[in-house]
C-alpha cells in the first residue's frame, strides 16, 4: 500500500469533476426585432409577399366579430377551438389573442384540427409577417407538462427533429414552407412547447374551399390532383418517406387554382375515412398508402358538398367491419359522376393491395396527365410560384436548422441571411445578430477560428453604433448585444484552452453589462422591452458564473469563489433563477472540494441539491450533486455514506438517456471507494465498466486515460505488475495525444512505473 498512499493524492487531485449546471450557461442566439423589407419575386422590398404582411382582418374574413378586451379572441372560429379544447381534451390554453408568444410573435388566432393545435401568430421580429404555428395538442395537456425536464426536452426535441424533411424541402410551388423550428416556453409550466411555424395561408384549405363552391370543376379536381403528386414527388426527394396523413384540410388554397400540400410531420398514422387498408391494418406504411388518400380527395372534391362528412361515412364503413375494408378497400361509396377516364385513375388509387396501385408517384402524375389532355385537349401547365428570398426567410432557416443541432445546415442560410441584410441600410444590427449566431454554429461545429472572427466582427460592428445614429431603444438593445457577443467569444475561447483570453473577454463583458445606464429603464418599458433590466443583471450574472468556471480551471480558487457568490448574489433576487442559484451552489462546492474545505463544500452541495430537489425536471443535475457529495465524503474517508451517494447517483443517470459519460465517471468515484476499503474485485469491475463505456464516446480520453492510472494502481496494490505495465502503457500513449490536462497523470504513471519491481 506505500505506492498507492504516495499517489493518492495526486491522482485524487487530477480526477476531473463533472460538468455543473451553471456551466450550461447557452449562447444566447438574439434574433432582430427590427423591421426590414422583403425581397421577392425573388420578392422586391417594394412589392411585400403576398402572404407576408396580411392584416389581422384577412385572418378573421368570413368570421362575426365582436367587442373583446385586449386578451380575448376577435373571432368565432377561435373562440369555439378553445372551447372544444377545454371540453373534449381537458386542455387549458397558455396563450390568448395579443398574447406574447415567445419573445418575437404575438397571438392573433387560434384553430384547432384532430390531433394539432394551430395558432397564427404576427412577428414582432421583422415587421407584420404572419405564420401558422402549429404544436400536437398533447403538447399542451397536463401529463406533458408535467414531466421531468429532461423528458419533455427529448420528446419536445424528437417532434421538431421529425420536421427535418418538411424543412431540407425549402420552397416549391406546391408546398406549404416551414420557416421556422422552436420550442415556445409555457408561461404557467416552463416547459418548452415545440412549434412548426409555417406560411401563412389566408385562403384556408380545401375542405372550406369545396363547402365555399359546392364543388369542384373537373378541371379544378385535375389542379388539386396533380399540384398534390408534384408536391409530394418534391418531399420524396428530400427524404420525406410519405405524408401518410393527406386529407382536404392538409392542402392548403394558396391561390385561385394553387394548392400547396401541408403537415408533413403530424405524428400521427392517418385519419380515419381517408386511411390506406394497409394503415387501418396496423401493417408497414410507405408511399403507396398516399395514393389511397389522393384518389379519396379526388372524389370528395369533384363530388362536393363537406368532405369531412363524406370521411365520417366511410370512418363508419370502415369501423362496421375492418376486415371487409381491409380485405375489399371501399365498395359502393364512390360517387358515380366522376368521368370515365378518370374514376379508371381513382380506382386503381383505392386497390386495397398495395401491389395493385401505382408504382410510384410519379406514374400516377403521368395518368392524370394523359386523362386531363384527353378530356381538354391541352398540354397542363403546372402553376409558377413566386420564391420567397428575402432576409428574414434565410435568417428564419438558419435559426430552424439550429434550433434542432443541425448547425452546419445553418451556415448557408445565415450567410445568406447576412449577405441580404448588408444591402439593406440601416440594419447594422441586424447584420451583426446574424455574424453572433453563426459564431455561435461554428463554435458548435468546432470551427473555432470561425467563432471567433464572427464574434469579434460582430462585436466591431456593434461598438460603431453610437446613440446618435439610431434611437435609444436600439442603442440599448446594441449595448446588450456587445456584452453577449463578448460573453460568447469568451466561450469560444474556452473551448480552445485560451483561458486567459476568455478571461479577459467575460470581464469586458461583465463591464459592459455593468456600465449599461440605468436610464433607459422608462424608455424600454415605454417600448415593450422592460425586460431589459433583468436581462442585464442575469447577464452580469452568467458573466460572473462563466468567470468563475474559469478561474477554477486556471487554479485561481480565491477569485473563482469570489466571483461565484457575486453571482448568487444577483440570482437571488430574481425569481425564476433557482437553477442557476443552486448551479452556483454546485460549483462553489467543487471549489471547496478542490481546495480542502471539505465541509464548506458539503455545506453548499447539500444546499443545492435541496434547491434542484425542489425543481421539476432537474434529476440531471440532483444526480450530479450526489456524485460531487460522493467524492467529498470519499475525500473525508466516510466510506460509506460515499458509497451510498455515488450508487444513488448512478441510479438516477442510468434512467436517463445520453447520460454515458456521467455514469462512467460515477463508476470510476465508487472504484475508488472500493480501492480504499479494499474491495479489489468491486474495485477492477467498476473501473472495466466505465472504461468500456467511455471508449465509443469521443472526448473522453481523458477520462480513460484516468481510468487506466486507476487500474494501474489497483494492480500494483495487489501486486499484478504485467498487467500494470500494460494499462499504464495504454494510459500514457492517451498522455502523449493529449498533453494538455493530462500533465499529472502522466507523472503519475511514470512515478508507479519507476517503483515496479
Amino acid at each position: 500500500m506505500g505506492i498507492f498512499d504516495g499517489l493518492r493524492k495526486k491522482f485524487k487531485e487530477n480526477r476531473e469533476t463533472p460538468e455543473n449546471a451553471a456551466e450550461r450557461t447557452k449562447d444566447d442566439i438574439t434574433t432582430s426585432t427590427e423591421k426590414t423589407k422583403t425581397e421577392t419575386k425573388r420578392l422586391t422590398p417594394s412589392e411585400p409577399h403576398s402572404s407576408a404582411r396580411v392584416e389581422k382582418t384577412h385572418i378573421l374574413e368570413g368570421y362575426k366579430l365582436k367587442e373583446a378586451s385586449v386578451h380575448e379572441w376577435h373571432d368565432e372560429a377561435s373562440r369555439e377551438a378553445e372551447e372544444r379544447f377545454k371540453k373534449e381534451k381537458g386542455i387549458q390554453l397558455p396563450w390568448h389573442y395579443n398574447d406574447t408568444f415567445g419573445e418575437d410573435f404575438k397571438v392573433l388566432a387560434l384553430r384547432a384540427g384532430g390531433v394539432g393545435a394551430v395558432f397564427f401568430v404576427k412577428s414582432t421580429r421583422f415587421g407584420e409577417r404572419i405564420y401558422a404555428a402549429k404544436t400536437l395538442q398533447r403538447f399542451l395537456k397536463e401529463d406533458y407538462l408535467k414531466l421531468s425536464t429532461y423528458e419533455q426536452e427529448r420528446i419536445a426535441k424528437d417532434f421538431l427533429e421529425e420536421a427535418l424533411p418538411w424543412l431540407e424541402m425549402g420552397q416549391h410551388s406546391n408546398v406549404v414552407p416551414v420557416h421556422l423550428l422552436e420550442n415556445i416556453v409555457h408561461p404557467a409550466t416552463r416547459r418548452n412547447v415545440p412549434f412548426i411555424f409555417s406560411e401563412f395561408m389566408k385562403k384556408g384549405d380545401l375542405r372550406h374551399l369545396v363547402i365555399e363552391k359546392g364543388r369542384l370543376s373537373l378541371e379544378e379536381t385535375f389542379n388539386v390532383g396533380l399540384q398534390i403528386c408534384e408536391g409530394l414527388l418534391h418531399a420524396y426527394e428530400h427524404g420525406l418517406p410519405a405524408h401518410k396523413d393527406l386529407k382536404p384540410e392538409n392542402i392548403m388554397v394558396y391561390k385561385e387554382g394553387i394548392y400547396k400540400v401541408t403537415d408533413f410531420s403530424a405524428g400521427v398514422m392517418g385519419t380515419p375515412g381517408y386511411m390506406a387498408p394497409e394503415q387501418v391494418a396496423g401493417a408497414k406504411v410507405d408511399r403507396r398508402a398516399d395514393q389511397f388518400a389522393i384518389g379519396l380527395i379526388i372524389h370528395d372534391v369533384f363530388k362536393g358538398g363537406d368532405t369531412q362528412k363524406e370521411q365520417i361515412k366511410r370512418d363508419y364503413y370502415i369501423r362496421s367491419d375492418p376486415r371487409r375494408f381491409i380485405k375489399e378497400g371501399i365498395k359502393g361509396i364512390l360517387s358515380g359522376d366522376l368521368s370515365a377516364p378518370l374514376k379508371v385513375v381513382v380506382t386503381r388509387c383505392l386497390q386495397p393491395r398495395i401491389e395493385d396501385r401505382f408504382d410510384d408517384i410519379s406514374e400516377l402524375k403521368n395518368e392524370l396527365l394523359k386523362v386531363y389532355e384527353g378530356e381538354f385537349k391541352k398540354e397542363y401547365r403546372f402553376p409558377e410560384v413566386e420564391i420567397d428570398d428575402s432576409v428574414e426567410w434565410w435568417f428564419n432557416r438558419g435559426l430552424a436548422f439550429h434550433n434542432i443541432g443541425r448547425d452546419a445546415s445553418a451556415v448557408t442560410p445565415y450567410k445568406e441571411a447576412l449577405r441580404r441584410f448588408k444591402v439593406i441600410s440601416k440594419t447594422e444590427i441586424s447584420q451583426a445578430r446574424c455574424l453572433m449566431n453563426m459564431g455561435i454554429v461554428y463554435k458548435n461545429t468546432g470551427k473555432f477560428s470561425e467563432a471567433e472572427a464572427s464574434y469579434k466582427e460582430a462585436l466591431r460592428m456593434l461598438k460603431a453604433i453610437l446613440g446618435t445614429e439610431i434611437d435609444q431603444a436600439l442603442c440599448l438593445i446594441a449595448e446588450l448585444n456587445q456584452a453577449s457577443c463578448l460573453m460568447n467569444l469568451g466561450n469560444a475561447y474556452e473551448n480552445t484552452s485560451k483561458f486567459s483570453e476568455a478571461e479577459a473577454s467575460y470581464e469586458e463583458a461583465l463591464r459592459m453589462f455593468k456600465a449599461i445606464p440605468n436610464r433607459y429603464k422608462e424608455l424600454s418599458e415605454q417600448l415593450d422591452l422592460c425586460y431589459t433590466r433583468k436581462h442585464r443583471e442575469i447577464g452580469q450574472a452568467h458573466c460572473l458564473t462563466c468567470l468563475g468556471i474559469v478561474y477554477a480551471r486556471t487554479g485561481k480558487f480565491c477569485e473563482a469563489e469570489y466571483t461565484l457568490k457575486e453571482a448568487l448574489k444577483i440570482y437571488k433576487p430574481i425569481p425564476g433563477t433557482e437553477i442557476d442559484q443552486a448551479g452556483c451552489l454546485m460549483n462553489l462546492g467543487n471549489i471547496y472540494q478542490s481546495t480542502g474545505k471539505f465541509y464548506d463544500a458539503k455545506d453548499n452541495l447539500k444546499e443545492a441539491l435541496r434547491m434542484f430537489k425542489a425543481i421539476p425536471g432537474t434529476e440531471i443535475d440532483q444526480a450530479r450533486c450526489l456524485m460531487n457529495l460522493g467524492m467529498v465524503y470519499e475525500r473525508t474517508d466516510k466510506f460509506s455514506e460515499a458509497e451510498l451517494n455515488l450508487k444513488e447517483s448512478l441510479r438516477v443517470f442510468k434512467a436517463i438517456s445520453k447520460t454515458e459519460i456521467d455514469q462512467a465517471r460515477c463508476l470510476m468515484n465508487l472504484g475508488h471507494v472500493y480501492l480504499v476499503t479494499i474491495k479489489f474485485s468491486k474495485a477492477e469491475a467498476n473501473y472495466k465498466e466505465a472504461l468500456r463505456m467511455c471508449k465509443p464516446i469521443p472526448g473522453t480520453e481523458i477520462d480513460q486515460a484516468q481510468c487506466f492510472t486507476s487500474l494501474g494502481i489497483l494492480y500494483n496494490t495487489i501486486q499484478e505488475y504485467s498487467k500494470v505495465q500494460s494499462v499504464l502503457k495504454d494510459a500514457l500513449e492517451i498522455c502523449e495525444r493529449y498533453p494538455l490536462g493530462t500533465e499529472q497523470i502522466k507523472n503519475a504513471c511514470l512515478q508507479l512505473l519507476s517503483q515496479i519491481p
